[in-house]
């Protein structure tokens, strides 16, 4: 299967060939079309099994490498499920100082109508009890509220898509994220038409999305999500 990307995020300031953000999407998708799966697995038991695939395929020529569990925060212990750095070489040939050079956060997220109502537009947002945030778990709006991301302008999130249909889950998504554009559950982030996710590509069990989220006080982000389905064709068959 041949991967054929549209994605207008392929540059980064930072980087002189301005290539090396689309060599890290390429390389991801790549990986993940042969990624299996099942539709009752675990989050942390997928993303696990990606990222020991991502570090084993990966060739030894390529400028970057992936981190699994990327601390983000040592004081808050936060941390992303995974994050694209560039390597020494990489940092040599741009001249680049310090020891990390952070090219793309990844979170993952579970797309399951199985998943507990308080948790259902956990791709969106977070849990909310009475207008304030008890669970700082939203895949888009922890990015947007600074717990991941600082130091990147590129991230991503690979949904893991365990029931129903692409379609589905862009429809669901989007009014979610509609609903946070018309009364927001926190007041400080701003959420409008950038924040949709807009069609990149559909290629068999994948699918991309882009989106361009806010956050306060800093640049906007170049958010780009990666689906892969994992639902059976007897599933849909017999929906």
């Amino acid at each position: 299967m041949e991967y054929v990307s549209n994605n207008t995020f392929g540059t980064l300031s930072s980087a002189l060939d301005g290539k090396i953000i689309s060599k890290v999407f390429d390389f991801v998708i790549s990986v993940l079309q042969d990624f299996e799966g099942k539709e009752d697995d675990n989050e942390n038991h997928l993303t696990n099994g990606l990222c020991k695939q991502l570090g084993f395929k990966k060739p030894p020529e390529y400028p970057f490498f992936f981190q699994h569990q990327n601390i983000e925060d040592a004081k808050e212990n936060t941390s992303t499920d995974f994050a694209a750095f560039g390597t020494y070489t990489y940092a040599q040939i741009h001249n680049k100082e310090g020891e990390e050079f952070p090219l793309v956060k990844f979170e993952a997220k579970r797309l399951s109508s199985t998943l507990p109502k308080k948790r259902e537009r956990e791709y969106v947002i977070g849990e909310y009890e009475k207008g304030k945030l008890t669970k700082n778990s939203g895949g888009i709006e922890r990015f947007k509220n600074l717990r991941y991301g600082k130091d990147v302008v590129h991230a991503a999130i690979i949904g893991y898509v365990q029931t129903d249909t692409f379609d589905h889950w862009i429809e669901k998504i989007n009014s979610w994220i509609k609903d946070e554009v018309n009364s927001p559950h926190d007041s400080i982030l701003i959420w409008d038409a950038d924040d949709y996710l807009k069609a990149n590509w559909t290629n068999g069990n994948l699918c991309s999305f882009l989106s361009r989220p806010k956050r306060k006080g800093f640049e906007e982000l170049n958010m780009n999500h990666i689906w892969i389905s994992f639902v059976s064709k007897e599933t849909h068959e017999t929906e």
